[in-house]
């Protein structure tokens, strides 16, 4: 592992992805504060520590492993596009209702 501040790693860039291809995990410091690390990317299907490690407790018995792998919050789903001139009369138009609304109020 090699650690380096932000300024240098700046002006030595190069270098330190050359360190990186080479299979060398590089600290960036700032303050002498870790803020960054850079590595070589996982190989996919490459289970993590903590994926190997729930893998290993879930052989031995020890924890029952979630079964969905997607979460549970779906994206909103947009119908149609909108375009800025039908939002600002839809707006305005609303404006309008309010302000005639305590209008109205007022000499009631």
């Amino acid at each position: 592992m090699i650690t380096v501040g932000v300024r240098d790693l700046k002006n030595q860039l190069s270098q330190y992805l050359q360190y990186v291809k080479d299979g060398e995990k590089v600290v960036i410091t700032e303050h002498n504060k870790i803020i960054a690390e850079i590595s070589m990317p996982m190989k996919e299907g490459e289970l993590t520590a903590v994926e190997e490690k729930l893998a290993k407790l879930s052989k031995e018995g020890l924890i029952l492993l979630a079964k969905r792998k997607k979460s549970c919050v779906k994206p909103p789903k947009i119908r149609e596009k909108l375009d800025w001139e039908s939002v600002y009369y839809e707006i305005r138009a609303d404006s309008t209702l309010k302000t005639e609304g305590s209008l109205h109020a007022d000499r009631t």
